[in-house]
């Protein structure tokens, strides 16, 4: 809470072996994937089993908030990390990832992505409307991205956060709670988006996707793990269209 220690993020995509990771043995985050890109059950207590096992070799505890959210109810037991459930419908108010954190590393997160556009741009690919920013982005790249952005989010940031969500400290200084809102270089945004479209709007498009859930047995019977590529665009040799198809 005092953001002495950020934890390695973990990834979830839907691809088993993109094929940007073939040759490469060392990667910026963890990384699993299903057909649907969720944090399930499965996944999420395996996170936690790995989470306890560093807190036993740094022979750490550590008390761990969590929402409600149904892949959370069934952990395994852990010795050096403690669950503990905010009450129901409170995560707004309550969680300090909501109160700031989650938006500060979405912000410096899509501030790269800009930031690659504009270099696309100026190497002059073929790259003309803020709509196709994703598909510049590999999924190697995005997990360089990840890192990043989560690096940048400072303790300060984090600091901030869990006071503003009630969580007492006298090493919890007052701060502003602007600290914890950021938009990126305004003329960065201007220089990708003629639209009637704020960064801010940008940083929140994803807000209401589904990011988590339970997968059917015939979803699961379906996971190919052991597949070489990518079952995204990246494992196929992609036609390009032509102007009048664009």
């Amino acid at each position: 809470m005092d953001g002495s220690e950020k934890i390695t993020p973990l990834v979830i995509g839907k691809s088993a072996k993109p094929r940007c990771f073939k040759g490469i043995n060392s990667f910026p985050t963890k990384y699993r994937s299903n057909k649907k890109a969720w944090m399930t059950t499965e996944l999420f207590n395996e996170w936690l089993i790995s989470l306890n096992s560093d807190m036993k070799r740094e022979k750490g505890h550590i008390l761990l908030f969590l929402d409600n959210c149904t892949v959370h109810n069934n952990a395994p037991p852990l010795s050096n990390v403690k669950l503990q459930f905010f009450p129901q419908n409170s995560t707004s108010k309550l969680q300090p990832l909501d109160l700031g954190i989650i938006h500060n590393f979405k912000t410096f997160y899509q501030c790269e992505v800009v930031k690659s556009v504009l270099d696309n741009l100026e190497n002059q690919q073929d790259v003309t409307t803020i709509s196709i920013l994703t598909a510049l982005i590999s999924i190697l790249t995005a997990l360089i991205m990840i890192d990043k952005a989560w690096r940048a989010v400072t303790p300060l940031t984090i600091h901030s956060c869990f006071k503003k969500s009630g969580f007492p400290s006298s090493n919890l200084v007052d701060v502003d709670d602007t600290l914890t809102e950021f938009n990126a270089e305004p003329s960065l945004w201007k220089a990708l988006s003629e639209q009637d479209l704020t960064f801010d709007d940008y940083v929140l498009v994803d807000t209401d996707i589904a990011v988590w859930g339970a997968l059917s047995d015939a979803e699961i019977v379906a996971l190919d793990y052991n597949n070489t590529e990518s079952d995204e665009d990246e494992s196929e040799e992609l036609t390009p269209a032509t102007l009048s198809e664009a």
